[in-house]
């Protein structure tokens, strides 16, 4: 995922996680952009906008999970091959 104009915390320029489950909700938000939306970040950026809007003392990663929360269920459903 191109992470130009998301401001994804980092330390040393390295993205920074302090526990396990926020890489995981990275690598899953990586991966609904990709095989969802071709790359397109923006709808993923839109809905963690309104997440951040709707609590913004929630915690950064929360955020993350809230946002996917909101944008998954809406996605075409693909069969398993």
């Amino acid at each position: 995922m191109n992470l130009s104009g998301l401001d994804v915390p980092r330390r040393n320029g390295e993205l920074a996680f302090d526990a396990p489950w926020q890489g995981r909700v990275f690598a899953l938000a990586t991966a609904v952009v990709e095989q969802a939306f071709g790359g397109d970040r923006e709808p993923f950026r839109q809905q963690l906008i309104k997440a951040i809007a709707a609590e913004p003392d929630r915690p950064y990663w929360e955020s993350w999970t809230a946002a996917l929360e909101a944008l998954v269920p809406d996605l075409p459903r693909r069969p398993v091959t």
